[in-house]
């Protein structure tokens, strides 16, 4: 049985990180095709606030509560956008795979 780890670096979303269970690397066009589509689902699959909550909190490692300062909003609304962004990618991730 195969599983996939699929993560997002601190770097951006050029890397993208897949492993087997026995723990070995992926083939690497089926990485660039995965950070492609996280790419194109970033873009076109998430609306300008999710897409910067989850930029800010993932790729800038931001806290939550400095997120929302800058939005002008509260803590628990930036949980949601990067929850539904999250889901969203998910699905795509889903659907594509």
């Amino acid at each position: 049985m195969r599983h996939k780890l699929v993560s997002i670096t601190d770097k951006n979303f050029r890397y993208v990180n897949s492993w087997d269970s026995a723990g070995s690397d992926n083939n690497h066009a089926d990485r660039l095709k995965m950070s492609e589509l996280l790419h194109r689902a970033m873009k076109e699959g998430l609306t300008d606030k999710q897409r910067y909550c989850v930029i800010e909190y993932y790729i800038k490692n931001k806290s939550m509560k400095k997120i929302a300062s800058e939005l002008g909003v509260y803590p628990s609304t930036v949980t949601r956008h990067i929850q539904s962004a999250t889901k969203r990618l998910r699905n795509i991730a889903k659907y594509y795979n």
